[in-house]
């Protein structure tokens, strides 16, 4: 039995752009015929950290059974480009701005089932490949889109570009990892692992209508991750018969 401790990086993707997305000046959204500036709309997933757990049990020196769970922030980096702004109302201005400097975020915290393959288990370094299905739960979505201005009295209000009343609150996930084990002390492994987390994400397709509602559509990313961890080794030791 192996208990072991993690920690790493994974690195970042594009998530979704919308080229033109129409936004109906504030001051006119109420009225017969509004007007409208045009908005240019990327969401990006930046770099983030890993930290994670894992169980693994082996009946033989060669195949184990594995159960891990892992933390992994999804940071956005928004960017919005006026690519048309009406002169009769600079609100949109202050929202673009605002959301391009914002720094938002959500997270997936991940369980994952498998198995590992070891190939020199009593030799000082030991590769091996792992495999795993597993369940990966959001704390938030990756759709909405909204940002902040100030208003003609010096309020900060809010004003939503993309609005995602059902955001996507789990899936189904895979992941592949390849890595070795070093002993650095009786009772103790270093361990250094790259893993590919395939995990699924909402992203939008198109532009968003006057309600705010975009098509969507999930798509599966590839989450690249490196990790360093540490490895306590439990053996089983049979009791000596008399």
């Amino acid at each position: 039995m192996i208990l072991t401790l993690f920690g790493g990086a994974s690195t970042g993707h594009a998530l979704w752009h919308i080229g033109r997305q129409p936004l109906c000046t504030l001051s006119s959204c109420s009225t017969v015929t509004p007007q409208y500036d045009t908005l240019e709309l990327t969401r990006n997933i930046s770099s983030s950290i890993v930290i994670g757990a894992a169980g693994t049990y082996f009946r033989n020196p060669h195949v184990g059974i594995e159960g891990e769970i892992f933390f992994l922030g999804l940071p956005f980096d928004d960017t919005c480009r006026l690519l048309y702004l009406n002169p009769s109302d600079s609100t949109d201005q202050q929202v673009c701005d605002n959301i391009s400097a914002a720094s938002l975020s959500t997270s997936a915290i991940s369980f994952y089932g498998g198995l590992v393959f070891r190939l020199s288990p009593r030799h000082a370094i030991s590769p091996y490949a792992r495999a795993g299905l597993g369940l990966v739960t959001y704390s938030g979505g990756t759709i909405e889109l909204s940002g902040p201005f100030i208003d003609g009295t010096g309020t900060v209000r809010s004003r939503a570009i993309i609005v995602d009343d059902h955001p996507k609150s789990s899936s189904f996930s895979f992941t592949t990892a390849i890595g070795f084990t070093t002993r650095i002390s009786p009772g103790y492994q270093f361990r250094l692992e790259a893993h590919d987390a395939i995990v699924p994400l909402k992203r939008a397709v198109g532009a968003a209508d006057r309600l705010g509602q975009a098509p969507t559509a999930l798509r599966t990313y590839h989450r690249l991750v490196l990790t360093l961890g540490l490895d306590v080794v439990l053996e089983r030791k049979r009791g000596r018969r008399y």
